[in-house]
């Protein structure tokens, strides 16, 4: 076990999350590399009277962190064990799908990526794992056999379905996208057949905002359930990749996928390229390495707002109004999507499994300093009147970034029981407690 004291190299990069919204200040930082590790750091913390922060990326990032907290640095385990035979994988939680997929992707398997490739594999399954496979194949958290984990106690414990220990059992429940309990270590989950991969984006000027949308909607009852896609207003930065008259301004984005070739998407293509001629046209065969591309998030981390919320499925109906509240170039909100994720995929038990609806609605505003606060709420404000009429009261918990506390990306019942499962893994509550709890 080694501890990384202020000031350390080790300390400064720990501490500096992708969404560096607010400060972490902790008293050190534990990097463990074993699950033995992980056991001594939980014993160092509670000698210590600190509580503990698991952290990887860093994408979830939201409250401030003081000195009386101990954050255990997750992006030391990172062992990976494929059986392509088995389509399963043991990996650990520091790993990324940027890492992972590569791997995998040459026995014709995928693990059920979302949409940025630099996220850990741990804090998105675990907040459920909605990605660009979720339609065909269902969420990543139903994809989760099991989890081993350290307790509060310094325990190692493995949570399952079939574990002896009810504990056990309820603790695999709550890893299915209730955030999770305890400490992870190491996840063992299914990976998925992509046997025809295609993915692509498009890029069109904010003029073809309602033409463009307008037949997305359409075909969304057209698509086979291979496809998923992302429709969005998205303010562009300048340069690379975007084409020299689409940067620094808001432009049409649609990504699409499909893990079963073209043919399920063609009623979507043929669509919107009909509606008004792309700029930019991506659309191919795919690997693993394009599909985390298509989402085009920045490639450096930016200090970010987000609201995310589930839409119902008149969303199309209501689609060019919701992405309208972003279009003007002066909008604080860098971006605004509506993903498809209708399904009638299998799953397993879990706190969330399944989609709580059809439409997820997402949007990001960028942080510069302090001002931009209320302008952005502000913003999101408007937003969820534009979205009103479609939406189902929940959160999107994962994807509302900077955020410390999402108590509404769980159903209330939901909720409570990760909360009872959360207090017998931890009785003391020296771990932190995931933002769905708080």
């Amino acid at each position: 076990m080694i501890i990384f004291p202020p000031g350390s190299p080790e300390y400064e990069s720990a501490t500096t999350p992708h969404n560096a919204i607010a400060s972490q200040h902790p008293a050190v930082v534990a990097r463990p590399t074993s699950t033995a590790e992980v056991a001594e750091v939980v014993a160092y913390a509670a000698a210590r009277g600190l509580g503990i922060l698991p952290q990887a990326t860093g994408h979830g990032a939201g409250g401030e962190i003081g000195d009386d907290v101990l954050i255990l640095d997750t992006s030391g385990l990172v062992e990976l064990t494929i059986d392509p035979k088995a389509r399963t994988a043991s990996a650990g939680p520091g790993l990324t799908w940027g890492e992972i997929n590569p791997r995998v992707e040459k026995f014709g398997l995928l693990g059920l990526l979302g949409s940025s490739p630099s996220v850990a594999i741990g804090g998105y399954t675990f907040g459920g794992g909605f990605g660009w496979l979720t339609r065909p194949h269902g969420a990543a958290s139903a994809a989760l056999r099991s989890v081993e984990y350290v307790d509060g106690t310094g325990r190692v414990r493995l949570a399952s379905d079939d574990a002896v220990d009810a504990v056990d059992r309820d603790a695999v429940w709550a890893f299915r996208g209730g955030g999770g309990v305890g400490i992870a270590t190491r996840l063992d989950f299914d990976l998925k057949p992509a046997p025809d991969l295609y993915a692509g984006y498009f890029l069109w000027p904010i003029d073809d905002l309602e033409a463009v949308t307008t037949a997305w909607a359409a075909a969304q009852a057209l698509v086979g359930e291979a496809v998923g896609t992302s429709i969005s207003v998205l303010h562009t930065p300048p340069g690379p990749p975007f084409p020299d008259d689409l940067q620094g301004v808001p432009v049409v984005h649609l990504a699409v996928a499909s893990s079963h070739g073209e043919d399920e998407a063609r009623p979507l293509l043929n669509a919107v390229r009909e509606a008004a001629a792309p700029v930019v046209d991506t659309w191919g065969p795919a690997d693993a390495a394009k599909l985390a591309t298509i989402h085009l998030d920045p490639p450096a981390a930016v200090p970010a707002l987000g609201d995310a919320r589930w839409l119902s499925s008149e969303t199309p109906d209501n689609a060019v109004g919701i992405l309208a509240v972003a279009s003007a170039s002066h909008s604080p909100l860098a971006l605004i999507e509506i993903r498809s994720f209708a399904n009638n995929a299998a799953t397993r038990d879990g706190a969330a499994t399944i989609t709580s609806g059809p439409f997820a609605l997402h949007a990001v505003g960028a942080l510069g300093d302090s001002s931009d606060r209320p302008v952005i709420e502000a913003a999101f404000k408007k937003l969820r009147a534009a979205a009103a009429p479609v939406d189902l009261g929940r959160s999107i918990g994962s994807w509302v970034e900077g955020a410390s506390s999402v108590p509404d990306a769980l159903a209330p019942e939901v909720r409570e029981r990760v909360v009872r499962i959360a207090d017998a893994v931890d009785p003391e509550g020296r771990i932190r407690r995931s933002r769905y709890l708080l």
